[in-house]
């Protein structure tokens, strides 16, 4: 890869680092996450979940795409952000 090039991916790595696992990987995280938030919340409220476990199906879902949105989102904002290192390096903001 050219100097520059590399030195604008490092650059913007600082502040905005690409995301590193995949979009499956996100969503599964989020639905992982979501699981044991409620798991957490039945504990201390002292509910049961299976009652409740088509709700819970439902809100994994849910957290399924928003793993992919927050991934999306992050990957978005590298590229923003190695572009914008491109711009400056090339117009000489820094040294």
């Amino acid at each position: 890869m050219e100097p520059h090039l590399e030195k604008a991916r490092f650059a913007a790595a600082g502040y905005a680092p690409a995301p590193e696992a995949s979009a499956l990987a996100y969503g599964m995280i989020g639905m992982a996450l979501f699981s044991v938030g409620m798991w957490g919340a039945g504990r201390f409220y002292d509910v049961p979940l299976i009652p409740h476990l088509s709700l819970i199906v439902v809100g994994s879902l849910i957290a399924f795409p928003v793993g992919i949105w927050l991934r999306k989102k992050r990957k978005r904002r590298h590229v923003d952000a190695y572009q914008a290192e491109l711009v400056c390096l090339g117009a000489g903001c820094r040294s």
